[in-house]
């Protein structure tokens, strides 16, 4: 698997004053994980962004600290709202010999045969399963192939998801993850699904609960906000 690299600066800047921060050119973070206090550490905001923009699923990132190599992983990543660019990201130090529980998407490759008619299509269920397994084994996706889905009910599960070796989903093996419907049911539970989501655009910080506390209240209107918050 390819590792990532970026390197960061520890920092002073907590509780108040991130958005000073950002609006020098510097993006918030945080390091924790096994063996490793948590340090509160600011990045070049563009070069990180860059990188992190083009990170799919979970890869292993080498983060230079003040000169110090750490292995991790991104573990949560907030961005704003509107543009999209990132606020504030938690790096997750790992030891290559523990396996570690991550959230992998899933990928559906193939035709389905149902389409074939235009009167069916594919609708899809859950878009990622979590898997379990040491930091050399992570995969950036999972394959799951629609050429058996030929008639109206058929349906993949997280069962029909094929795993590489030392990966182990542990994702429900029930859980949907695509079936053959009608295409006119398609339309319409996609046209609901546009008008129940309405966001609010607010510039906040999520910080991984019990992680770090010394950054929440932050100044401008960033309040304090836990992950399962958000």
């Amino acid at each position: 698997m390819e590792t990532l690299s970026l390197t960061a600066q520890k920092r002073d800047t907590v509780r108040k004053g991130l958005n000073r921060l950002r609006r020098e050119g510097f993006l918030p973070a945080v390091l924790y994980g096994p063996g490793v206090e948590a340090i509160p550490l600011q990045l070049p905001a563009h070069q990180a962004g860059q990188l992190l923009n083009r990170i799919r699923g979970t890869v292993l990132l080498e983060l230079s600290v003040d000169g110090e190599k750490h292995t991790t992983i991104v573990r949560d990543l907030q961005r704003d709202v509107l543009l999209g660019t990132p606020l504030h990201v938690d790096f997750m130090a790992v030891a290559m010999d523990q396996k570690l529980t991550i959230t992998v998407p899933i990928r559906l490759v193939g035709e389905a045969p149902a389409v074939a008619t235009g009167e069916y299509a594919v609708m899809t269920g859950i878009s990622e399963v979590e898997v379990e397994c040491l930091p050399r084994d992570m995969v950036n996706s999972l394959e799951v192939s629609v050429d058996s889905l030929a008639e109206l009910g058929d349906t993949l599960t997280v069962a029909d998801v094929d795993a590489p070796p030392g990966v182990t989903i542990i994702s429900d093996s029930g859980d949907n993850v695509a079936r053959v419907a009608y295409a006119g049911i398609l339309e319409t539970e996609e046209e609901e699904e546009e008008d129940v989501f309405d966001l609010d655009a607010e510039d906040v910080e999520v910080i991984e609960k019990g992680k770090i506390d010394e950054e929440d209240g932050e100044d401008g209107g960033e309040g304090e906000q836990s992950r399962e918050e958000a």
